[in-house]
């Protein structure tokens, strides 16, 4: 596990921690000491934590829409609001 989250980034380590192939390792390992069965990762604790770098944060970053960010509001929910603003009170 520690070479894993060494030689990998944080964008790479979560599909990898995700994926069953990081347990699959911890089994095969252990294997010759007792056997295991049902390995999973569960919980992940950061011991040291990372130098932070702005440029790799907004590279990762760059490709997300600004349009999915500002729409709070479902499409419904404005019609329905509308609708009972324009009625007449009586």
């Amino acid at each position: 596990m520690t070479n894993a989250a060494q030689s990998n980034d944080l964008k790479n380590l979560v599909p990898i921690l995700i994926s069953e192939s990081l347990s699959k390792d911890i089994t095969k390992a252990c294997a010759h000491i007792f056997p295991l069965q049902n390995v999973y990762v569960r919980k992940v604790k950061m011991v040291k934590r990372p130098k932070f770098d702005i440029t790799k944060l907004l590279e990762m970053y760059k490709n997300v829409p600004t349009e999915t960010a500002s729409k709070t509001e479902d499409t419904g929910a404005q019609n329905l609001l509308t609708q009972e603003l324009q009625e007449p009170q009586e």
